[in-house]
């Protein structure tokens, strides 16, 4: 069968679910072509060959603009099966079997979407009622599978993808997963209500595959995308170790949480020695009484720990934010900018951090919570979030203030540290004290972290 799977939003790197499931589907003997619209034109030639399409859902903004795909595609090819596969997916099945797809598959993919495409072409891609139906909706699927290398020669090449910038220079940089779900239950994080404490483990055999034909394609840098690199910090520790000793000029970073990096403290000089060159930590926020609330499992004490150790360590921090949830003050994102400047991180958080505002997508483990019930201002089915309002008006304005100043930032490839005055400022107006000072000169390229060049707006 023919078969086109589709992504529309990867964080600007080459989009590891449609190499994965395309591995899967040509294993079983299907024709595949991938289209990413990250960084490639609207192929109608590829619509019009396809008999089945999915669409790659990861995130939320993914699944906004796949909406948007699928109505194009159903003009264009109305025979074509449409499919919406991943994360963001199986939050949001009823909406998308009414309004955009014919089936929906959650969770792990592979195995469901290779069951989905077989059961289509035997049916010629129509939805038929009664128990195949149930098969055509898929639903959240957890089989332990095994897994396959990536069919990255059906992407376009990493130049189109964001590079790491480090020493002055751009290298090219890959995107690789070891492990998929995860075993902790952060209230706020869209995996929990999909996985609810599950993990899957990528054979470190394929894992160590894909890297090598990243290399292959000119990549001198590897991005760890597991939601917790350390969740299996065995297997993560077995990796860096085969993937040093193959590869010494590799460099790496990784996603891990506060509470991992000061439990397995003893490893990070190892990550340092085999090339890591910074670790993304969800700290959110502060505020240990909300840090509480969100189930995070770390509190402001630990992460400031967790700054001195990968200081000491050689590896930097570079903390992903929250700033924006019912029960944060201005205070609060005043404390939040008062932190990142007493420790020298403001070149080390993106910009977009500041404005962001904590989602409730279906399923969301904080809808249950006593604690949300008095914002909650009803359920927004074209943009999948439940809609809340801060107590005090103030914090909404100053969220959409600082938004459209860190977007315009971006746009205008400022500097981070006159971004930060910029939202700095507009912190202490929102407070009605006046800044201490102001910032005006940027860092010179040579001393700032290393970074990828995406910007993260999601």
């Amino acid at each position: 069968m023919n078969v086109l799977l589709i992504s529309t939003y990867e964080l600007g790197h080459q989009p590891f679910n449609l190499a994965s499931p395309a591995a899967h589907l040509l294993n079983a003997g299907h024709h595949v072509q991938c289209l990413d619209l990250a960084v490639e034109n609207f192929n109608e030639e590829k619509i019009n060959w396809a008999a089945f399409i999915g669409i790659s859902t990861p995130m939320h903004t993914a699944l906004r603009l796949g909406i948007h795909v699928a109505r194009r595609v159903r003009q264009i090819n109305p025979a074509a099966h449409r499919n919406f596969y991943g994360l963001y997916a199986g939050l949001n099945t009823d909406y998308l079997l009414r309004q955009a797809a014919d089936s929906v598959i959650g969770g792990e993919y592979e195995q469901a979407l290779v069951a989905m495409v077989n059961a289509t072409e035997k049916s010629a891609g129509k939805i038929i009622a009664g128990v195949e139906r149930k098969e055509f909706r898929g639903g959240t699927q957890f089989p332990r599978l095994e897994f396959l290398t990536p069919a990255r020669h059906l992407l376009p090449p990493l130049a189109k993808y964001a590079a790491l910038a480090i020493d002055g220079e751009y290298r090219l940089a890959g995107y690789v997963e070891a492990s998929r779900g995860c075993a902790h239950t952060c209230r706020h994080c869209p995996i929990t209500p999909v996985y609810d404490g599950r993990l899957r483990i990528v054979q470190p055999d394929v894992v160590l595959a894909d890297i090598a034909q990243l290399v292959q394609m000119g990549a001198q840098h590897i991005t760890f995308g597991d939601p917790d690199f350390l969740n299996g910090v065995k297997h993560s520790g077995h990796i860096i170790r085969r993937m040093f000793a193959a590869w010494p000029h590799l460099t790496f970073d990784f996603t891990a949480k506060i509470e991992h990096l000061l439990e397995y403290r003893e490893r990070l000089p190892e990550f340092a020695r085999c090339g890591c060159v910074f670790i993304v930590s969800a700290v959110e926020l502060l505020n240990d009484h909300v840090l509480e609330i969100l189930q995070k499992g770390h509190n402001r004490a630990g992460v400031q720990t967790a700054l001195q150790l990968t200081r000491q360590a050689g590896i930097p921090l570079r903390p992903s934010l929250m700033p924006f949830t019912p029960w944060t003050t201005v205070q609060d994102v005043l404390d939040i900018l008062e932190f990142v400047e007493a420790n020298g991180l403001i070149a080390h958080v993106d910009p977009v951090q500041y404005s962001i505002r904590l989602l409730l997508p279906p399923g969301s483990a904080l809808l249950s919570r006593p604690e949300i019930q008095p914002y909650l201002r009803g359920f927004d089915e074209e943009k999948f979030t439940f809609f809340w309002e801060h107590p005090d008006p103030v914090m909404d304005c100053l969220q959409r203030e600082i938004a459209a100043c860190v977007e315009a930032a971006a746009q205008a490839q400022q500097a981070p540290h006159k971004t930060f005055a910029a939202v700095h400022e507009l912190g202490y107006h929102a407070a009605a004290q006046r800044p201490r000072r102001k910032w005006a000169s940027p860092p010179l390229p040579d001393l700032s972290p290393p970074r990828l060049t995406e910007h993260w707006f999601c």
